[in-house]
């Protein structure tokens, strides 16, 4: 049985397409595509059906969960996830959708459209119970955090991402997308805090693409120049208001460091205030930013365990369409 799954961000759409074996014969299940394509849906909203139409494979069943309704390209979440739903209903064959309460839907059993909104998580949450029953998913995405308790057989997680924002099961914050002013307001040079402009200069992807944590440089770069570590050094050096020639690499350098500080220090308190709310000390790391999921839980003394997906809601949402047709 081959079942494709898409998580359709408002960045980038990422795609799985997994051969679930015949387990009685001994076939064993395979990823046969695990795929992040950069689409920015608030400049290409128009272009939408017809990249979806570019990623469809031949499939038993299809799966589909969505971000991308948060969009300001759309004037609310409803407005984004009719378009959202009347693409997929024209690309695919009946796929199904993911809501908040752990179902998958075919369109015509859809009654509330609202919980299909922002609900990849349950997806990820559905497979981490499965394989491990109870736990923090902690999932440090390119733009996003998300902080999921979870206890098999009971919901702990709040259903919109306003209600998870104010839980701390939410932290807009994330590896790549993130703009530095919003994490922090001074950085050091030569040990003095210096204030940094609020501009579009530089973003999250540009310190860890300078300190050498970051694989691949797939977003969109603040000035729309090159992905290169120089390039990187002189978006960063505009934080301060500088050119190249008035600070040094290695001045840069601290300042990205402190960045990162400061970034695992708001995924930590987050962190920690959904374990201490749960008693939950077991942290389950996934995303593009596990490397800084991995420094909050040392930092906090939990428990850490690298989940080897790059791409979690994918993977359990397959697992669930998988489940719901063979029931």
């Amino acid at each position: 049985m081959k079942i494709l799954t898409f998580d359709i961000g408002g960045a980038n759409t990422k795609k799985m397409l997994i051969n679930f074996g015949n387990r009685a014969d001994g076939d064993r299940t395979q990823i046969q595509k695990d795929e992040i394509h950069y689409f920015p849906a608030w400049k290409k909203k128009a272009e939408f059906e017809s990249f979806l139409k570019g990623l469809n494979e031949k499939a038993d069943f299809v799966g589909i969960t969505m971000t991308a309704e948060l969009s300001d390209v759309f004037r609310n979440k409803m407005e984004g996830i009719d378009f959202l739903l009347s693409c997929c209903e024209t690309v695919f064959d009946r796929p199904f959708y993911l809501s908040v309460d752990k179902e998958v839907l075919r369109f015509d059993e859809i009654k509330n459209p609202l919980k299909l909104a922002a609900a990849n998580f349950a997806a990820s949450i559905y497979y981490l119970e499965t394989e491990y029953s109870q736990g923090i998913l902690l999932d440090i995405g390119s733009t996003t955090t998300d902080i999921i308790p979870f206890i098999k057989g009971e919901k702990l997680y709040e259903n919109t991402d306003l209600q998870r924002l104010k839980k701390g099961q939410l932290v807009y914050t994330g590896f790549l997308r993130t703009p530095l002013s919003s994490i922090v307001k001074k950085v050091p040079i030569n040990g003095h805090p210096v204030g940094i402009s609020s501009e579009y200069f530089a973003i999250t992807a540009d310190i860890y693409n300078i300190l050498g944590l970051l694989e691949d440089y797939t977003c969109e770069t603040p000035d729309g120049r090159g992905r290169s570590i120089r390039d990187s050094y002189a978006r960063v050096s505009r934080v301060v208001c500088a050119d190249l020639g008035e600070i040094t690499e290695q001045e840069l350098v601290t300042i990205c460091e402190h960045i990162k500080d400061r970034q695992i220090s708001d995924i930590k308190e987050n962190l920690e205030k959904v374990s201490s709310e749960f008693g939950i000390k077991d942290i389950y790391v996934c995303g593009t930013g596990a490397v800084l999921g991995k420094e909050a839980c040392n930092r906090s003394g939990l428990v850490y365990h690298r989940v080897a997906c790059r791409n979690l809601p994918c993977l359990g949402l397959s697992c669930m369409v998988r489940d719901n047709v063979c029931r």
